[in-house]
């Protein structure tokens, strides 16, 4: 789908309406490509590009706090992009679309490697403001979000290429792991409902998950696959990996490359489990976003989700070929899994876990002497504001003498960019590899 040279996602009018995004490769600074937007809407008296594109920031300035809010066109090698803080109302956005009054609204910047998030904000004076609730922010209609149903995402997303001759810096970021692989090397992704008594989305009784197979997947005959269950975060659900993490790429060129054999990736969704809490529609900023505890989750999964899976799809039946990981309260949950479902996985990758203690000691690791043997992956961002818990988890860990491998990313904060960092890096050093882990693991 991407082409270095050229990317184009042309579209047709809908009712007045319609969309266009194009990546050009220009190679000249200050990135090496830049990005076309194109919306036309009849009625709006202004337009706005957000939903997820952010501004940029250096390792000057920024902390786990604070950030600078650079406008792209003044990229600099070694910036990146942060999803933190609110800007002061007098703040300019920086992706602000023109019109000459035709109803086509444009606007072209660089940008740097990465993936990104977009949405259009309607007659909009200030970003945070303007929401699905406020009738403001607006799906491009072209390039829809992989969805189950219709409001489960928000945001629509594309990806830039890198170029090292403009790009290159200390924290310079590389995400072109992510980029389509070829075709014969594409797995396919798609939602799946499945019988979960009690739950309330997308209908009672019904829940549901994202999957990924593998391209070798149905080919093989009578083989199963090793099995990731990766967890989304708080306020997201099961689509997310794949709109926003572009998971679907970055696994087949795991596999692609040979740093994993084929395995199939199982994203559930923990919101709209029972009816203990209030239902839960991402985009709708008037939904209770409360979570679930981690330990109703894990029940939950092993009562439904885990044996529907088993059933339904070739996946192996072995913890030595089972993981799961997740980000931010999905590493939390697999914090919970680690800890009391520690036999029927071999392989965890905790995503900037929003844990907290008190973690595992020493009566623990007598109780459950396993968790000494598994292989445990702990990553977050070095601007991320779980960097203290997740080192905390570490040190627990360290204390007890159990071996897991750390990544902290150097341009990462809670975001997107720091999880495809280490999804990417849980498949290369840590998943499926020899255990138990050492100092010799991943190198």
């Amino acid at each position: 789908m991407f082409f270095y040279k050229h990317l184009s996602l042309l579209v047709l009018l809908i009712l007045g309406v319609s969309g266009s995004v194009t990546v050009r490769k220009t190679d000249k600074g200050p990135t090496g490509y830049e990005v076309d937007f194109k919306y036309t809407n009849d009625t709006a008296e202004s337009v706005l590009i957000g939903g997820g594109l952010q501004q940029f920031t250096d390792y000057l300035h920024t902390t786990i706090d604070t950030r600078a809010r650079y406008d792209p066109h003044d990229y600099k090698p070694g910036d990146f992009y942060m999803a933190s803080g609110t800007p002061d109302v007098e703040y300019k956005w920086p992706y602000e679309m023109t019109s000459s009054g035709d109803g086509l609204w444009t606007y072209t910047t660089p940008l740097p490697s990465g993936i990104y998030s977009y949405a259009y904000l309607i007659d909009c004076n200030y970003a945070p403001n303007c929401s699905i609730d406020t009738g403001q922010l607006v799906i491009d209609p072209d390039l829809p979000p992989f969805v189950n149903v219709q409001g489960d995402q928000v945001a629509s997303s594309f990806q830039v290429p890198f170029d090292e001759r403009f790009q290159t810096a200390e924290t310079s970021a590389n995400f072109d792991y992510a980029l389509s692989a070829p075709r014969e090397h594409q797995g396919t992704v798609k939602s799946v409902n499945y019988t979960s008594p009690g739950s309330i989305h997308p209908a009672p009784d019904v829940h549901h998950f994202v999957i990924y197979l593998p391209a070798e997947y149905g080919k093989v005959e009578g083989k199963k696959h090793p099995l990731l269950y990766l967890s989304h975060g708080g306020s997201g659900n099961a689509n997310d990996w794949e709109n926003q993490g572009r998971m679907s790429s970055i696994m087949d060129n795991l596999i692609k490359d040979g740093h994993i054999e084929p395995t199939v990736v199982v994203m559930p969704s923990f919101y709209n489990l029972d009816d203990s809490l209030p239902r839960y529609i991402m985009g709708n900023l008037s939904s209770d976003a409360t979570p679930p505890s981690a330990q109703h989750t894990r029940e939950n999964y092993q009562q439904y989700l885990f044996p529907w899976v088993e059933e339904n799809f070739d996946v192996c039946d072995e913890p030595s070929c089972r993981a799961f990981a997740g980000l931010s309260l999905g590493g939390r949950l697999t914090y919970e899994m680690y800890v009391n479902a520690t036999e029927y996985f071999d392989y965890f990758g905790l995503f900037s876990p929003a844990t907290s203690g008190p973690y595992v000691d020493e009566a623990a690791l007598e109780a459950n002497p396993a968790l000494a043997k598994k292989g445990v992956f702990i990553a977050f961002g070095l601007y991320d504001f779980v960097f203290d818990v997740s080192r905390e988890l570490q040190a627990a860990l360290t204390k007890l003498d159990i071996q897991y491998l750390s990544r902290i990313t150097p341009f990462g904060g809670h975001y997107w960019n720091t999880w495809q960092d280490e999804l990417w890096l849980f498949g290369v050093k840590a998943l499926w590899k020899p255990m138990p882990f050492d100092t010799q693991t991943g190198r």
